[in-house]
């Protein structure tokens, strides 16, 4: 089959004309690889050239899909499996885009652990145990893990804290510290971390309290009164987190 007419198209693409009146779209790598453009004829080599054209596609494909976003190797193999591409051209696409520095583990857990803690304020446990899920190498996860910054990730932890707190003013000291504890350790910080930031805190002050009372006292006054008022109160403010002491 002799090549009659080359069309160039977006990106790296040509149109190619045969002499049968069928057209195939081809690579601009594979017409160089194979030299189309001198010798300007397909002969016994077809199926090898269609071949190496859908790999030259295939890697296309999988360079506009980790452009949107750094991938992982696990992410990627998933991506070319949803679209039926053998397990054979899935592992030369792996390798082409190791060898090209476009897959890089330790980049890509370095860039998701910032990403996690910056955009989606999780905590460390959390983005770990996402890392595990995605088949990556638990060694360069740990070491990744632990050399990330201490004293960022407490003062965002510190600042989610206080935003909290001030979204929960209507708890006591006692039930809004084990709010907090349970939230952020579901987000995946340290214990110890969440417990020393809020340690700090005031979180049973005066004000909160007689504003809790005065909005308990107007709301029941007309079905209680005397010492059955002020114990219902109490007892109010005690499930809400104001421990005895405070009352």
């Amino acid at each position: 089959m002799k090549i009659t007419k080359f069309k160039k198209m977006s990106g790296n693409r040509y149109k190619v004309f045969l002499d049968n009146n069928d057209i195939i779209i081809l690579n601009e790598n594979v017409i160089l690889d194979y030299n189309l453009l001198i010798t300007k004829e397909i002969n016994d080599n077809y199926e090898e050239i269609i071949k190496a054209n859908n790999k030259y596609f295939i890697y296309d494909m999988v360079l506009k899909y980790i452009s949107k976003k750094m991938r992982c190797e696990s992410e990627i193999r998933k991506y070319l499996k949803d679209k039926n591409i053998d397990e054979e051209l899935c592992d030369q696409i792996i390798v082409k885009l190791r060898n090209n520095n476009l897959l890089d583990d330790r980049n890509y857990i370095k860039s998701y652990i910032s990403d996690k803690v910056r955009l989606n304020n999780l905590g460390l446990n959390k983005i770990k145990q996402e890392l595990i899920k995605l088949n990556l190498d638990s060694k360069i996860i740990d070491e990744e893990i632990d050399s990330y910054p201490k004293d960022d990730l407490l003062l965002n932890l510190e600042k989610l804290i206080d935003k909290k707190i001030k979204m929960n003013r209507s708890y006591g000291g006692a039930l809004l510290k084990q709010k907090l504890i349970n939230e952020f350790i579901n987000k995946g910080y340290s214990k110890e971390d969440i417990i020393s930031i809020l340690d700090s805190k005031n979180l049973n002050d005066n004000e909160l309290y007689n504003r809790e009372y005065e909005k308990l006292y107007n709301k029941y006054k007309n079905k209680y009164t005397g010492s059955d008022l002020e114990y219902f109160i109490k007892q109010k403010l005690y499930s809400k987190g104001f421990k005895k002491s405070d009352l």
